[in-house]
C-alpha cells in the first residue's frame, strides 16, 4: 500500500518524520510544479488495515488543530518496486547556505574552494537540512561564524547543540574547527547522531549523549537549540545559565507569532536581541549575553 500526503514546503520534515517513523522505512520526498511537496511512503498490504487508516487520519487531525493544513492524503495499492534504490533517488545533495552543502552518503559530491559539506544519512531524527527552522539555524551559525572566533568554554567544548536531532548543526559547527557538546533526549536521535558523527569523521571534535540539559554544568560561548516553542520557554533558564559572558544563543523551531512570548521568556535572564532571521513563517533569533 502507498500513503501520500501532499504539504506545504514548510511542513515537510514534520510530515516525512511522522511517515518514517509509521512505516518503519524510509520515506520519498518530490517537490511539485504546482506546489507544495508529495511524501510517499510505503506498507506491505498485509501490514495496512483500518488501524493504520484511522492513525493517518488522526494524525491530519492533529495538524489541523495546531493551524497546520496538509493538501490531502491519498491512500492506494502500490506497484511493486525495489524499495531500497527508489527512495534514496530522491536525496541528492542540497546547498542550505552560501557556504555549505548536505548530501546523503550515497552521493557523492566534492565542495568547491571555500564550500563545507556535510554528510547526513536521511533518518528517523530531525534534521536533513529541508526544513526552514534547520535552515536559518544554518545560516544564524553561518553568519556568526564569519565574523568571530569562539573561545573555549569551561571543559574544551566551544558549542552546544541542545536537542541535537541528526547532528547537523554539530556538525556545521565542527567542520569550522569547533569543539561540541551535543545532547538530546531521544534515543534514537543520538544513535542517528553518532552516525553522522562517524560518517564525517568528526569523532574527535563531537560528544554525542543524551544528559538532560538541566544536568549540565558547563558554560558555552555558543548555544544552538532548534526546538519547539514550548520546549524553548520551559527550558529558557537552563539555557540561559549555560551560557558564557559575550556568548550567543541561536534559537529556532518556532512560527513568527512565538517570538513576543519567547522575547518576554529570554531578555528578562540577561539576554539581548542580536539578529533575528526569517524564512516563510519561521524565526531564528541570535540571543546575545553581554
Amino acid at each position: 500500500m502507498e500513503v501520500r500526503f501532499l504539504v506545504p514546503a514548510r511542513m515537510q520534515e514534520e510530515a516525512a518524520l511522522f511517515l518514517t517513523e509509521f512505516s518503519g522505512r524510509g520515506v520519498i520526498l518530490e517537490d511539485r510544479e504546482e506546489g507544495g511537496v508529495l511524501i510517499r511512503a510505503f506498507f506491505p498490504a498485509e501490514e495496512f488495515g483500518v488501524w493504520q487508516r484511522r492513525e493517518l487520519e488522526g494524525y491530519l487531525d492533529r495538524l489541523v488543530g495546531h493551524g497546520l493544513f496538509p493538501v490531502g492524503l491519498e491512500i492506494r495499492q502500490a506497484a511493486q518496486e525495489d524499495w531500497a534504490v527508489a527512495w534514496k533517488e530522491h536525496f541528492k545533495p542540497l546547498k542550505v547556505t552560501p557556504r555549505l552543502t548536505i548530501r546523503p552518503p550515497w552521493e557523492d559530491y566534492q565542495g568547491a574552494a571555500g564550500e563545507w559539506v556535510i554528510t547526513i544519512y536521511p533518518g528517523m531524527a530531525f534534521g536533513t537540512g529541508r526544513h526552514p527552522s534547520t535552515v536559518l539555524c544554518l545560516e544564524a551559525l553561518e553568519a556568526l561564524l564569519e565574523g568571530e572566533t569562539l573561545p573555549p568554554g569551561t571543559g574544551g567544548y566551544q558549542v552546544l547543540d541542545v536537542g541535537t536531532g541528526s547532528g547537523i548543526l554539530a556538525l556545521a559547527a565542527a567542520r569550522r574547527g569547533y569543539r561540541v557538546w551535543a545532547i538530546d533526549v531521544d534515543p534514537e536521535a543520538v544513535a542517528a547522531a553518532l552516525e553522522n558523527v562517524r560518517l564525517n569523521a568528526l569523532e574527535e571534535l563531537i560528544w554525542v549523549d543524551d544528559t538532560p540539559l538541566a544536568l549540565l554544568r558547563h558554560q558555552f560561548p555558543l548555544i544552538l537549540a532548534n526546538l519547539t516553542a514550548q520546549d524553548l520557554l520551559q527550558h529558557a533558564e537552563s539555557l540561559a545559565a549555560r551560557l558564557l559572558s559575550g556568548g550567543a544563543l541561536i534559537i529556532s523551531g518556532f512560527l513568527v507569532e512565538d517570538v513576543p512570548a519567547l522575547l518576554r521568556r529570554f531578555l528578562p535572564l540577561g539576554l539581548k536581541e542580536g539578529s533575528r532571521q526569517m524564512r516563510e513563517d519561521w524565526v531564528a533569533l541570535t540571543l546575545r549575553r553581554p
